[in-house]
């Protein structure tokens, strides 16, 4: 009875001193948070390990999470995996439809941004934006030539119409002596031809008259009009005119352009064509509204798909420039040793119990053994 009493004892013992060993170990892998210091002596195993060695620690959690856990291909794969692209698109598309819901008009949204976007601001601009781009077009053209300036099928279609104009002008000019006014006018400018003529002008008149010679010359002028040749005379002299037109620089043509008023009459109309107040007091959903399916259906996807791909090739950059691992890091060196601590134990308390209840199974073996031997010698 002596000896199992004996052998009892040395078991609890060693039980007792291998699960408080293994407890402590445990313990003073993180306590005492501080260094204790007697005097200028440092206590031994002061701090705790993981408190003496966080940033070690720290550096080698945020570089096995950028290596082995938070890598650029488990991202990548992550991306174009099929459910996540249906989940992006599917999310794209719920707040797009939240966002149909709202009524924003644009100067609300441009408020959203801190940008200011009156009606008087956005005309304003136009304003500055047609006078810039008067400016610039006239600066452009001026040094060109008419020929240069139209397109090919337009001189072609003009040059078409010369001989169409020499008989218009003709048949005007024909209608025109031929009418009272026309015969009026001739009668003048013989009455006026003859008075310059002194006394013989006097004499012819006297003898023959201003209508008898207008009755005479009327008929003739629109004869000679009627000619065959007078038609390509005019034809040729039109060309010779047009040749002359197309070689000349724009500048030349237009040498004194009236640029306030025209640039005032095209600010004007621009105006009158883009009701601007009627625009921003419009929500821009409204606007938006009647491509909804087209939208949801065609746009989303792809949108969604080319974003995720973008991303997806960039991954190696972003997380560079995120420094994944220096945020790991630093956001470890910032945590509390308590709740370092109690995240560890939180994790790992199932384990650390086991490790106590083996140190205590181990002890209590060994003190078995112990009191065997001790029996023994």
């Amino acid at each position: 009875m002596h000896a199992f009493l004996e052998i009892l004892f040395m078991t609890v013992v060693g039980a007792v001193i291998g699960g408080f060993t293994n407890y402590l170990a445990i313990k003073m892998l993180f306590r005492p948070y501080e260094a204790i210091y007697i005097k200028n002596w440092r206590l031994p195993f002061t701090p705790g390990l993981i408190p003496k060695r966080r940033e070690e620690i720290a550096k080698q959690l945020g570089e096995m999470v950028v290596r082995h856990l938070v890598t650029p291909e488990s991202i990548e794969k992550k991306l174009l995996s099929p459910g996540f692209r249906k989940e992006t698109a599917r999310w794209m598309t719920d707040t797009f439809l939240k966002w149909l819901e709202m009524s924003w008009t644009a100067p609300q949204m441009a408020r959203f941004f801190k940008v200011d976007l009156s009606a008087e601001r956005v005309q304003t601009g136009i304003k500055a934006f047609i006078r810039t781009r008067y400016g610039q077009a006239k600066q452009h053209i001026a040094p060109q030539t008419l020929e240069a300036l139209l397109p090919e099928a337009v001189i072609k279609k003009a040059e078409e119409k010369i001989p169409v104009l020499a008989d218009l002008i003709i048949a005007r000019i024909s209608e025109y002596i031929s009418s009272p006014a026309g015969r009026t006018k001739i009668e003048g400018m013989i009455s006026h031809f003859l008075d310059d003529r002194g006394m013989i002008g006097a004499m012819v008149k006297r003898f023959i008259g201003n209508t008898s010679i207008a009755d005479k010359i009327q008929p003739e002028i629109i004869r000679a009009l009627q000619e065959p040749g007078m038609k390509a005379t005019m034809a040729e002299m039109l060309e010779r005119e047009w040749n002359g037109l197309k070689a000349k620089q724009a500048g030349e043509l237009l040498p004194d352009l009236p640029d306030e008023e025209i640039s005032g009459w095209l600010e004007k109309n621009v105006l009158s064509l883009l009701p601007v107040e009627r625009f921003l007091d419009t929500p821009v959903q409204a606007f938006v509204a009647r491509y909804r399916n087209k939208i949801e259906e065609e746009w989303i996807p792809v949108l969604a798909e080319k974003a995720l791909h973008l991303i997806s090739e960039n991954v190696h950059l972003i997380i560079r420039k995120l420094q994944v691992a220096d945020l790991v890091r630093q956001e470890v060196e910032s945590f509390p040793i308590e709740r370092l601590e109690s995240l560890i134990l939180g994790i790992t308390a199932r384990e650390f119990s086991m490790i106590t209840y083996l140190g205590a199974l181990l002890g209590g073996l060994i003190g078995i053994v112990q009191g065997v031997i001790v029996l023994l010698v």
